[in-house]
């Protein structure tokens, strides 16, 4: 069930020197999207992604973006989901300067952060629960798993493209490769239709393909990039999300 929250961020798992926010129509502070979730065609919670603020860390101006998944009342009384990340990103030159996970699945229990040290070239990693502490080797620009997903919203693209990024998640980098399928069509709640790009993300470890399910997502096909439908397939049967009203 921990693809429940990774749904949203599925851009599952570099960007030029700009000022995002003042350069990209995909991004815009206050920008809250929310996603109902199904499993099987069964409604069992939501998620939201959103556009928090504008700060500064540790003397870089950032960009504050969080993401949440709950499990609804139906689906709690079995497998209670209540997850939220958080995710600190330079807003002049969109890499990661700080990434902060919480989760609550079942009796399952996390509470970590990862600080990007970029003239160390070094990764920090602390668990809040349990006070473990790592270091890592980080490439000279890495995104997270949330800072990828939007990173991917700010760059023109066109069927057939192929978009690379370097990404760190539990406590390793990755090679994030972005397949830009198609155009597609599609029919969202309330009969809404909507023209999309069908999007497929595929990981790989120090070059080695990682076979962790298929996911497909469809942004609509404008400078926007808006996230209208996510499909995972999991052991456990299909989740769907789709962007609401």
């Amino acid at each position: 069930m921990r693809a429940f929250l990774f749904l949203f961020l599925l851009i599952l798992k570099s960007a030029a020197a700009f000022s995002a926010e003042e350069n990209c129509p995909a991004l815009k502070v206050g920008e809250r999207l929310e996603f109902g979730v199904s499993w099987m065609g069964i409604p069992v919670g939501t998620g939201t992604l959103e556009v928090k603020e504008k700060i500064e860390v540790r003397g870089r101006p950032a960009i504050h973006l969080v993401a949440t998944a709950r499990t609804n009342d139906f689906l709690s009384k079995i497998y209670p989901v209540s997850d939220e990340i958080h995710s600190f990103v330079d807003a002049e030159k969109w890499r990661s300067l700080e990434f902060r996970k919480k989760l609550k699945e079942g009796r399952y229990r996390a509470d970590e952060r990862i600080v990007f040290d970029y003239e160390k070239r070094k990764g920090f990693y602390e668990s809040f629960l349990n006070g473990g502490k790592k270091e890592m080797d980080i490439p000279a620009s890495v995104q997270d798993l949330l800072s990828a997903f939007y990173a991917f919203r700010m760059k023109p693209v066109k069927t057939g493209d192929r978009v690379h990024m370097e990404v760190n998640s539990e406590e390793k980098n990755w090679d994030l490769e972005l397949d830009v399928l198609s155009r597609e069509v599609k029919e969202l709640r309330g009969g809404r239709v909507m023209e999309t790009f069908k999007v497929e993300p595929r990981t790989r470890l120090k070059g080695a393909l990682q076979a962790r399910g298929r996911a497909w997502v469809y942004f609509t096909a404008d400078e926007k990039k808006l996230p209208v439908w996510v499909t995972l397939q999991t052991p456990f049967g299909p989740i769907v999300g789709v962007l609401a009203d």
